[in-house]
């Protein structure tokens, strides 16, 4: 009888089907849906073939019923596929069909082209493995190719389940028993996998369950289909860690389309490795945070495309999981993996992550380095007989739009690169909506090529990328969870690779501009050219409440430190414009340190003059200040009193320096001279070789010194250094301090609540730019 037609395509009746079946919350990571809607019920495609429509059949073949009690029924079923073989031609393929019952199998059944093999439902008929036949399945799976060719054959392998037996016994139910951590057989860690496509093979309504390798593996394929298909370990399976799909090898014209991934499963929902010409669409994938525990995983039910170009993704729900485009330059350089190819032309829109364990989506560009230390050949030819140098596929092109991503442990989506070659075309990053970013508590973390903070959206490689139309709404405040802290970041401080020309503006007017709301600091962060970060010392608990302690952040290029902001939670807390009114530690006079009652010993060195002044102070240190005045053109500076030290400890000297009115900028340097016992300098002058902090007129900036005591040492003077004063000029300097260790920062929350406390210290800089002011945050937790 002719067979009912294949729904290839799904209509957006499928996807409305199948997002009814989840609940969305806000609520953060550990509130991931669970998998209420999960079913071993078809929601589409062909209908269930009958023993009576295969008898009405002349190219179908019904099989014997199983015979029970474990005995091997391998043998009478490959003797209906050779039977069905014989009938079958491109024009008119053959079936077998399976009554309902569970097929015990001792080897791999090998279909022959053109032949499929149709049973009565995921929950009627079930292909497993024989007890003790695990060994022969070692690399292989219940269902695979032949490997015969047949021009433009196809297959179908529909409505029954593979049961690879990995916990013996289990899986045959949809129980809700939690999912086995180890299998029964002992036949090694890759026995049983489920099914191994060929070339226009159509896998539909099949049940993949306690399988200890690749659930459905599709490599070196063209136009496989799978449609509607279950991936679980519910009954109390046991699982192998491979991916539900996996392979590449340079697979072309795969669609992934109405799949359904249960909280139980293990491994990516998909990891292909070179490949092109994917459509993964309108799959529903949800991941429960506790089988990461269970499997001792980070990360689980992820979409990993590796050396993937020219694909879609689109229209899929993801709870838990999150979709990652990157190169292949992390596998070991031979074979298929010898040349790298970056993601390029890939569209992913429409798509839902809710509670990802990373950052919702990753694009990234990468490649390795050859034996002379360089880079692949960019879009060269491939030259198979280089065994030294490879081809570097640059990639790009990509459209990152429309995804709705709620509550990522991280930041929402990031495209990123370690080498400026492997990006050759503009990405699109538009439309997107990002809430709740940064559910682990983390305010920054390092991608290997480069530091973000959490944000809605992180590009740091590019020419003339567009970033627009995205929404990113933070969750400031909330207990435990710091939120994005910027909408939109550009380019990435440490980042090898550099974004330009980034357009931020629609210019067809389709998509508005980004817009951030209720993010920690603002709507933008423009990556480089800002502070390096502070270190955090110490954060503990005190009976006058959670004590932070910080080394000073070293400033860059142009780039001075002008002061620190301390946040709880992601809500600011403090705002110190210079530094905290109080060195901790400091083991100066308050009067040598603040100026507030005499010159606390301070002397002038050649060239110069000092005095103390009055109406000009460091914010929060008083009102006066040392004036140091230039005599005659060149360095001029001053000497600190001695401070008692103790040989072999390391100690910090810092103060802070602002231009007079009448001067100009001048690189403002901190230092230290040793003394023994007699007061007798035992070193030369040393200061910070750090020549970025260059006063200014309108600010404090603050220079700082960190030293090791010398033997002998019994006293240390801290001195200042203003390089290149003209005559006349005057320098004021403030906050002054010496340390023992290294931390000269320091603030007390007396209203820190209860229990533990996350804060963040941030550096800032002067600011130029909008959003580029801060330094990527440092966290430490109290409690």
């Amino acid at each position: 009888m002719p067979k009912s037609p294949r729904s290839a395509v799904l209509g957006m009746a499928l996807l409305s089907t199948l997002a009814t079946q989840v609940v969305f919350t806000s609520a953060g990571q550990a509130a991931t849906p669970a998998a209420a809607g999960y079913s071993l019920a078809p929601a589409f495609g062909d209908p269930t073939l009958t023993a009576a429509d295969c008898a009405a059949d002349p190219s179908c073949v019904v099989a014997a019923v199983p015979r029970g009690n474990g005995l091997d029924d391998w043998s009478a079923l490959m003797a209906s596929i050779v039977s069905a073989a014989g009938r079958a031609t491109s024009a008119q393929p053959s079936t077998v069909f399976l009554p309902a019952g569970v097929y015990s199998l001792t080897r791999p059944l090998r279909l022959p082209p053109n032949v499929n093999l149709r049973g009565s439902g995921m929950t009627a008929t079930t292909l497993t493995i024989a007890a003790g036949s695990h060994a022969n399945f070692n690399y292989s799976f219940l269902v695979r190719p032949d490997d015969t060719t047949v021009a433009n054959s196809t297959n179908l392998v529909s409505d029954l389940a593979v049961n690879g037996n990995c916990k013996v016994g289990a899986g045959l139910t949809s129980d809700a028993v939690p999912p086995s951590v180890t299998c029964d057989h002992g036949a090694g860690d890759s026995a049983g996998g489920g099914i191994k496509t060929g070339d226009r093979w159509t896998v539909e309504h099949v049940r993949f369950t306690n399988l200890e390798y690749f659930k459905l593996w599709v490599n070196s394929t063209t136009g496989v289909r799978t449609l509607d298909n279950r991936f679980d370990n519910l009954g109390g399976s046991g699982s192998g860690a491979e991916d539900n799909i996996g392979g590449g090898g340079f697979a072309s014209d795969t669609v992934v389309t109405g799949n359904q991934f249960d909280a139980t499963e293990r491994g990516n929902s998909l990891d292909f490795t070179n490949a092109r010409g994917l459509t993964f669409t309108r799959n529903v994938v949800y991941t429960d945070p506790a089988m990461l525990t269970r499997y001792d995983r980070d990360d689980n039910g992820s979409l990993y495309l590796e050396a993937v170009t020219d694909s879609t993704i689109t229209d899929n729900v993801f709870n838990g999981g999150h979709i990652v485009l990157k190169s292949n330059a992390g596998y070991t350089p031979t074979g298929n993996n010898k040349n790298v190819t970056n993601p390029a032309r890939i569209v992913v829109r429409g798509n839902r992550i809710t509670g990802s364990y990373g950052a919702g989506i990753t694009v990234t560009y990468t490649d390795y380095l050859d034996a002379d230390g360089t880079t692949g050949r960019v879009d060269g030819a491939v030259d198979a007989s280089d065994t030294t140098n490879h081809t570097l596929w640059s990639g790009g092109g990509n459209v990152i739009s429309d995804n709705v991503i709620d509550s990522p442990a991280e930041s929402g989506v990031l495209v990123y690169g370690c080498y400026e070659a492997a990006k050759s075309v503009a990405d699109t990053i538009a439309g997107n909506t990002v809430s709740n970013a940064g559910t682990d508590g983390s305010s920054s973390y390092s991608t290997g090529c480069g530091t973000f903070e959490t944000v809605g959206v992180g590009l740091s490689i590019g020419k003339g990328d567009a970033v627009y139309g995205n929404v990113v709404t933070g969750a400031a405040g909330a207990p435990g969870v710091s939120g994005a802290w910027y909408g939109i970041q550009i380019g990435s401080r440490t980042a090898k690779t550099v974004p330009a020309g980034t357009v931020l503006t629609d210019p067809t007017g389709t998509y508005p501009a980004n817009r951030s709301d209720s993010v920690v600091v603002g709507p933008y962060r423009y990556g480089r050219g800002t502070p390096e970060s502070p270190v955090v010392e110490t954060g503990v608990r005190t009976p006058g409440g959670a004590a932070l302690t910080w080394r000073e952040s070293t400033a860059l290029s142009g780039v001075p430190v002008v002061g620190y902001r301390v946040y709880r939670a992601g809500v600011l807390v403090a705002d110190l414009p210079v530094g905290s009114a109080t060195i901790p530690g400091n083991l100066m006079s308050e009067e040598a340190a603040t100026l507030e009652t005499g010159l606390g010993g301070w002397t002038a060195v050649a060239k110069s003059t000092v005095s103390r002044t009055t109406g000009t102070a460091a914010p929060g240190v008083g009102a006066s200040s040392l004036a140091i005045t230039a005599g005659a053109a060149g360095q001029i500076g001053a000497n600190g009193p001695m401070t008692p030290v103790t040989s072999g400890q390391t100690y910090a000297a810092v103060a802070s320096y602002r231009a007079g009115a009448q001067a100009t900028g001048r690189k403002a340097r901190t230092g230290v001279v040793w003394l023994d016992a007699s007061g007798t300098a035992i070193s030369s002058r040393l200061f910070t070789a750090n020549t970025a902090t260059v006063d200014a007129t309108d600010r404090w900036t603050t220079s700082s010194f960190t030293a090791q005591a010398p033997a002998g040492a019994a006293y240390a003077r801290v001195i200042s250094a203003i390089d290149s004063a003209a005559a006349g000029e005057i320098h004021l300097m403030d906050r002054i301090g010496l340390v023992a260790g290294a931390a000269t920062e320091g603030w007390t929350d007396s209203a820190t609540p209860t229990g533990t406390a996350t804060y963040q210290v941030v550096a800032v800089q002067s600011t130029s730019i909008a959003g580029s002011e801060y330094s990527i945050p440092v966290g430490v937790r109290v409690g």
